[in-house]
């Protein structure tokens, strides 16, 4: 018998191709874009799985789901959202929301969801609630496993292990897990590098607060104690820590990590920059009793083409003294270009003492690896060669201390023509 289905999506076009979709999968479908009539037909009749808009004129579900699960306790629920922050996984841990896709979705991606949630119905699948606000924000893919993590890890007690490079946002990811699992700011202690290894040993074996380790520039004695106190048991611990910052052994890392949230590096995701620097110049507006100022497309393209080495908090700081010098109306573009060049010559300027110690900086800074790095070398000294010698190989091979066909073959690999 097919699983029957209620589509709850204001949108009619989309409606109709979700509808069209799971019907031809072989569920059995009934569409609306009313939540009454949703609660109507739950009244009336069986429902396996509610697949539902988070938004539905400008409602938010999820302040409704209660009152419709509550007609069918059993029924799973797939959200769906073009909103997909962590406010939005953590609320739909919150209200028992088995998954919730981010829009745009694949359909088949769908059914598979769907497939998965009635299966896990059988089992009787229970999720536990917990909810928070967050400012984390990105409507990017990669940025969707971040925020799925953070979801659920704000419905389990497990310690939580939050990396990504600085600046990434691991103290508002946080801030938010704590927020989530009800932990008020007066009973988190937090544990920096300024804490002696006794320090951290006592607190990490008292019950009297639950921790956040901090564990950027820890040195190995700090590390040592923080893994010979930790009672795992005892409190809630959060960590954060920059990957090449520390180096974690893996006992450390397998106490910590009973949950683990990544947060992807800005350039991963520069799809994210205009809503972000949208809405940091809104927050900007407020601070300084402004009309918040709506940046034009030229700006955004500019900001969306730089690296970010210093990721979401150097955009932040940028806007932020963008925002402080355009006081009659949106930053100029030259402006824009003049502020990103300063912050590029702060990250990467090249040393005359040792020029490959700066390259090795900005690399590190940019969080580019080993390979990515010996390939962008290769390219600029191929393509300045071959520019010197108005286009010979052969003269181009032997300026950079190789064979015609070892060039040949590195250009193939490089896509240079």
């Amino acid at each position: 018998m097919a699983a029957k289905i209620i589509l709850l999506e204001d949108d009619e076009s989309l409606r109709k191709i979700v509808t069209r979709g799971l019907s031809s999968a072989g569920y059995e479908v009934r569409a609306t874009g009313a939540i009454e009539t949703a609660r109507t037909w739950l009244q009336d009749g069986t429902a396996d799985l509610l697949l539902t808009d988070v938004l539905l004129d400008g409602v938010n579900v999820f302040e409704h789901l209660p009152m419709l699960k509550r007609l069918q306790p059993d029924m799973p629920v797939i959200a769906m959202s073009a909103q997909t922050t962590a406010k939005t996984a953590i609320g739909a841990s919150r209200v028992g929301v088995f998954e919730y896709l981010p829009k745009p979705f694949d359909l088949d991606d769908l059914s598979a969801t769907v497939a998965a949630a009635l299966k896990s119905a059988k089992k009787g699948f229970r999720p536990r609630e917990r909810a928070t606000e967050s400012g984390l924000s990105g409507r990017s893919q990669e940025m969707q496993p971040s925020f799925k993590a953070i979801g659920m890890a704000a419905r389990s007690r497990a310690n939580v292990l939050i990396t990504g490079e600085a600046g990434t946002g691991k103290r508002t990811a946080a801030d938010t897990l704590f927020e989530a699992r009800g932990v008020a700011s007066e009973e988190i202690q937090v544990l920096t590098p300024s804490h002696a290894p006794k320090e951290i040993f006592d607190a990490c074996q008292s019950a009297s607060h639950h921790l956040w380790l901090r564990l950027d520039e820890w040195d190995e004695r700090q590390l040592g104690a923080g893994l010979d106190g930790l009672d795992t048991g005892k409190a809630l611990v959060v960590a954060t820590f920059t990957p090449g910052k520390v180096e974690l052994s893996s006992r450390l890392q397998a106490r910590l990590g009973e949950s683990r949230v990544d947060l992807p590096p800005l350039r991963q995701r520069a799809d994210d920059i205009p809503a972000l620097a949208q809405a940091f110049m809104t927050e900007f507006a407020r601070r300084d009793g402004r009309t918040p100022l709506s940046l034009p497309a030229n700006i955004l393209d500019a900001l969306q083409a730089y690296n970010w080495p210093g990721n979401s908090a150097q955009l932040r700081a940028v806007l932020s003294r963008l925002a402080v010098g355009s006081q009659s109306g949106a930053p100029s573009l030259d402006l824009v270009k003049e502020e990103l060049s300063r912050a590029s010559h702060d990250e990467t300027a090249p040393t005359a003492a040792d020029p490959f110690a700066a390259l090795a900086q900005h690399m590190n800074a940019r969080g580019i690896t080993r390979q990515e790095g010996l390939d962008q070398l290769d390219k600029a000294l191929i393509l300045q060669a071959l520019e010197a010698e108005t286009g010979n190989q052969s003269k181009a091979a032997a300026r950079i201390g190789v064979n015609r066909n070892t060039l040949a073959r590195r250009m193939a690999e490089l896509g240079l023509r």
